[in-house]
């Protein structure tokens, strides 16, 4: 695509950002793809990121009903809605989180054992997150959730909705479009792990 439509599309999209502030995690990769051309008629070569952040904004659309209601106004910590979540770097062990009185432990895939994902703690980290969130997101509707994580990388990235990492971007786009879905607001706040 040219430069000059790719500054129509995003600037369409951040526009919609407005709206539905989650969106705007979709958003980070096309701004990063106009710095490529210099001219409005240089063509751009839309890359795998911006495409997987594409099919995202295309799926919520499709089943967006159009609409929106207004959060709560108070961000709601996680110890007052008692959902907790945490994740253990062991290879033998996994992840849990709890909500309410009911949990989930998810023990991590053997074959992760030996692979580099068992080094990333972002990532391990945010796989419960994502677990909770797809069990109790009906529960959570309309919500402004404040979450404590003790992993500050993580909680940059949670705050951000956006990552470098390829394969934390795998759960960070269905988590958005989940809260989006949900019309979930979510910010991540450091606590000493």
């Amino acid at each position: 695509m040219t430069l000059n439509e790719l500054e129509s599309v995003t600037g369409l999209l951040s526009f919609c950002s407005k709206a539905i502030p989650s969106s705007c995690a979709f958003i980070r990769r096309f701004y990063d793809l106009m710095g490529y051309a210099r001219k409005p008629f240089h063509k751009i070569r839309l890359n795998i990121e911006v495409k997987s952040d594409i099919a995202m904004l295309l799926k919520f659309l499709e089943n967006f009903n159009g609409q929106c209601f207004f959060p709560e106004k108070i961000w709601t910590s996680n110890e007052i809605l008692q959902l907790f979540t945490d994740s253990s770097g062991n290879p033998n062990l996994g992840c849990g989180a709890f909500f309410q009185g009911s949990w989930v432990q998810f023990r991590w895939l053997e074959t992760w054992k030996d692979l580099q994902i068992m080094r990333n703690m972002s990532f391990l980290e945010l796989v419960p997150v994502v677990l909770a969130m797809y069990l109790w997101a009906e529960n959570l509707k309309n919500k402004k959730i404040l979450f404590d994580i003790d992993n500050l990388a993580l909680v940059s990235i949670v705050n951000k909705r956006s990552s470098k990492d390829k394969e934390i971007m795998k759960l960070i786009r269905p988590f958005v479009l989940l809260t989006m879905m949900n019309n979930i607001q979510f910010k991540a706040v450091h606590i000493e792990g």
